[in-house]
């Protein structure tokens, strides 16, 4: 056991146990704690992040990889020659929507497309939309799809194919040297119907997964409080650390939750085909149907909350949406003296009070 690292985390801990912390106390308690941290969770991702900022592994990397490829697929498919040609002709909502999932073939698929958009994007999905439209569950979806296919040599392919082509080609055989026979005939019809209904499952299962795409946020604000204590727990036991600054750890959990968002403020994710994305933090005020117009600086400072967006560029065009929405108010962190200098008139518009700082022993943003 290291006594350094026990007095660096004990630091750490009695900045939060007298509320004196900010930011960079919790970058020293996360960085310092991370290679303790046993469970691979939320914290020690939360840990990873704040140490590399550009991030291109991880739970949230899947999520939002994830997110994007599915988004790209719907972009290059609206931008395509056949959209172009045929757009016109759609009259229906299923129309637009089975033409805009039309680019990703069900035969062959390349092997890091199948995993990004079909296996993390069945850890984004909710359950309940995957049963009411497929009939499968997470775990017998992923089951079904990788019980069909075949990987090779950086492909994924379907077997039904296979199976199907072998059984068409024994009856081609067969009737090529004149050999009628009918329980072969019906063998090879049945094995054709067979390949048939387990493309089209297939089908069917592949469109629903990757035809949603969930904004939600990453993770939850009660996640990340619990698993501070449960992960904690175990790291304060490894160095024989009092147990009692766990409950320090749950009293100030909203702003321990505002120093990781400014730490997170900046950082970036790389994407599957090396596209970036940056992380930033901002104003947030849910829409109202009631009253639309109603936004502006006073609202957003009396009404929004903070949160993390990400943002990128693709063909020329700028896309937001977000990572993390919190509960915590802009109007309990920022004083109207200073929002009033340079007022926010827009939700998701990127604020420049981006530290968390220690005013008169209060935990406040500053730019």
């Amino acid at each position: 056991m290291s006594i350094k690292i026990k007095q660096s985390l004990v630091r750490s801990l009695d900045k939060i146990k007298s509320k004196s912390f900010d930011e960079e106390t919790i970058r020293t308690l996360l960085i310092t704690a991370r290679e303790f941290l046993k469970y691979e969770g939320l914290i020690k991702e939360l840990a990873h992040f704040i140490a590399h900022t550009n991030r291109n592994r991880g739970i949230f990397h899947k999520k939002v990889n994830n997110r994007y490829t599915k988004m790209k697929l719907v972009e290059e498919q609206f931008f395509s020659e056949d959209f172009q040609k045929i757009g016109s002709q759609i009259k229906t909502e299923d129309q637009l929507s089975d033409l805009m999932l039309n680019g990703i073939s069900v035969d062959k698929i390349d092997a890091k497309l199948f995993d990004i958009l079909y296996r993390d994007g069945l850890e984004d999905i909710r359950e309940d939309h995957l049963i009411k439209y497929t009939g499968f569950t997470k775990k017998e979806a992923e089951k079904y799809l990788y019980e069909n296919y075949i990987k090779i040599e950086g492909y994924f392919y379907l077997k039904a194919l296979r199976t199907q082509r072998n059984a068409i080609n024994l009856l081609f055989l067969a009737r090529r040297e004149n050999k009628s026979d009918f329980e072969l005939e019906n063998s090879v019809k049945q094995a054709v119907d067979l390949t048939d209904r387990i493309k089209n499952t297939v089908d069917i299962l592949q469109r629903v997964i990757r035809g949603v795409i969930f904004y939600d946020s990453v993770f939850e604000a009660k996640s990340l409080n619990n698993e501070f204590a449960s992960v904690f727990e175990s790291v304060l036991k490894t160095f024989d650390i009092d147990l009692s600054y766990i409950q320090d750890i749950n009293d100030n959990a909203d702003d321990l939750l505002l120093c990781i968002m400014t730490l997170i403020h900046d950082s970036t994710f790389e994407f599957y085909d090396k596209n970036t994305a940056s992380i930033y933090l901002c104003a947030y005020r849910a829409f109202s149907a009631e009253n639309p117009f109603s936004e502006n600086s006073e609202t957003i400072f009396e009404e929004g909350v903070f949160a993390l967006y990400i943002n990128y560029n693709f063909k020329n065009k700028s896309n937001s949406y977000p990572l993390f929405v919190s509960e915590l108010k802009i109007k309990n962190y920022i004083t109207i003296e200073d929002f009033n200098e340079i007022p926010i008139n827009r939700s998701m518009e990127k604020i420049p009070w981006i530290s968390a700082e220690r005013i008169n022993g209060e935990l406040k943003l500053k730019s």
